[in-house]
């Protein structure tokens, strides 16, 4: 038979776990709701965001980095990097990722996404999140577009490099350029002698056509019958 202390206990036990139940049941909902907030917030963003596991798996991806691999999140959540992108790519992207689990220290690389609509580049931060006991428990990458900066550095390098092809040439036409006297042969910086022609096609951009100037035209066909007729009218 119990005790009264302890049927009185007993007797109480039930009301304790039900408002126990019905607190934790609200903290859960509070927590559902805070989830939803935030996820909400990630997928709306216009920054690529996503996470992996240690192996390589994702953890999580963002509407913006689906649509800018040109997948679904379905498609990519729960499976390896490898399986977005092709191997080379994959391993160069995921060394990163391996350094930052290793090393736990926060990394900034720029990144190019091949599409078939043309190459789009990121500035990612890949940075560690560590779990209670101090281990890297994931690795969060955030994203930012800067396609319209790398294309207009790229059109400055191409501008770079055009100009410095030009000053190149410039110096090479320049000085001096050595010619016989007699049959108008050029020397080249290796001391061999050929027809100015080959020179400049060799050196520059230019390219010759031959004709012939009134002097010349005169003297080789100035007694012909037809060269007078053209001349004369």
């Amino acid at each position: 038979m119990l005790q009264p202390k302890l049927l009185q206990k007993t007797e109480n036990l039930p009301k304790d776990i039900g408002m126990s139940r019905d607190l934790l049941s609200e903290e859960l909902e509070q927590i559902k709701a805070s989830e939803k907030h935030y996820r909400m917030l990630l997928d709306e963003s216009m920054d690529p965001t996503f996470s992996f596991y240690p192996d390589g798996t994702y953890r999580y991806v963002n509407k913006a980095f689906a649509v800018g691999v040109g997948k679904t999140q379905q498609e990519i959540i729960g499976y390896k990097i490898w399986d977005v992108f092709d191997k080379d790519e994959a391993d160069k992207r995921f060394a990163i990722v391996k350094q930052v689990f290793n090393a736990g220290k926060t990394v900034e690389v720029e990144v190019r996404v091949p599409l078939t609509t043309g190459n789009t580049f990121y500035l990612t931060t890949v940075k560690p999140i560590f779990s209670d006991i101090g281990d890297v428990e994931t690795v969060i990458c955030t994203s930012k577009n800067i396609t319209k900066r790398k294309q207009a550095e790229i059109a400055l390098q191409e501008k770079h490099d055009k100009l410095v092809q030009a000053q190149k040439e410039i110096e090479t036409l320049s000085g001096f350029l050595p010619i016989c006297a007699s049959c108008n042969k050029v020397r080249d910086d290796e001391g061999y002698w050929g027809k100015i022609e080959a020179y400049f096609i060799k050196h520059s951009d230019v390219e010759l056509t031959h004709s012939l100037c009134p002097h010349c035209m005169e003297a080789l066909y100035g007694n012909e019958e037809w060269y007078e007729k053209i001349t004369d009218s």
